[in-house]
């Protein structure tokens, strides 16, 4: 079966009807949404004139099988995660002031309104993000992936951390395996291509086609959105047990 997957699309309607137009071409038969459906960074985002979050969302709605809440979606309707990673967040967390909120949290997790503009929502839209969960299991045939924004114990992506080796992915590694989980994709790093890490082996691969490795292996595929790296799409085919990134640049 062929599986798209995207991520990280943060309200650039243009780049996310362009992947939804690749997969179709490349005739998967799932699409998948790994989260940040909506959040506008500045100056990080360079298409301010035609963000869409209410379009983005509905098109996401209507054309993905399976979505997984992002750290941004969250913030987008004040919404703790339920994964903090650590970090307790008063029951008033959003009532705060900034000030309060930032000397909390220490540089520790993202607080977001020092460069982000607010998303246009609807109530419905909101309603729709409210309803995601951080993680979900997805099946095909004996291969059960687990889907999330980011890696455990932080799926949402609301801390202010990255994983640069091997060790620092034991405890995600290790929530896999309870899940009987031999593949996990995530989005949340903006890759220009892949990050592919498994106990042996951390790495970035560019956009093209790959296997999935034996044993226990975590992916970080590419975002949809236009920023200063390169974004793309995902797709997965578990007859195969391969896999390719395709830059939106170069189709």
């Amino acid at each position: 079966m062929k599986v798209g997957i995207i991520s990280d699309i943060h309200e650039d309607i243009v780049s996310l009807e362009k992947a939804l137009r690749y997969l179709s071409k490349e005739k998967c038969e799932s699409v998948i949404c790994l989260g940040d459906i909506v959040g506008f960074t500045l100056p990080f985002y360079r298409y301010i004139e035609t963000r869409n979050a209410e379009e983005c969302v509905r098109l996401v709605k209507e054309n993905c099988h399976k979505v997984v809440a992002g750290n941004h979606d969250l913030y987008a309707i004040k919404k703790v995660p339920q994964y903090k990673s650590g970090f307790e967040y008063s029951d008033n967390w959003y009532n705060l002031d900034y000030e309060v909120r930032a000397g909390k949290s220490r540089n520790r997790i993202w607080l977001y309104e020092d460069n982000e503009i607010r998303s246009n929502l609807s109530d419905a839209s909101k309603e729709f993000l409210n309803s995601l969960n951080e993680i979900e299991i997805i099946e095909y045939g004996e291969l059960r992936i687990l889907i999330s924004h980011f890696c455990y114990p932080d799926f949402s992506g609301s801390a202010v951390f990255f994983p640069g080796d091997v060790f620092h992915l034991e405890k995600h590694f290790n929530f896999m395996n309870k899940q009987n989980c031999r593949l996990s994709i995530s989005g949340h790093g903006h890759p220009g291509g892949v990050i592919m890490v498994t106990e042996e082996r951390f790495a970035s691969l560019k956009f093209g086609l790959n296997r999935i490795a034996e044993g226990i292996q975590w992916i970080v595929v590419p975002c949809v959105a236009r920023t200063t790296r390169e974004n793309g799409v995902f797709v997965l085919d578990s007859s195969s047990m391969e896999f390719q990134s395709f830059s939106l640049k170069s189709i």
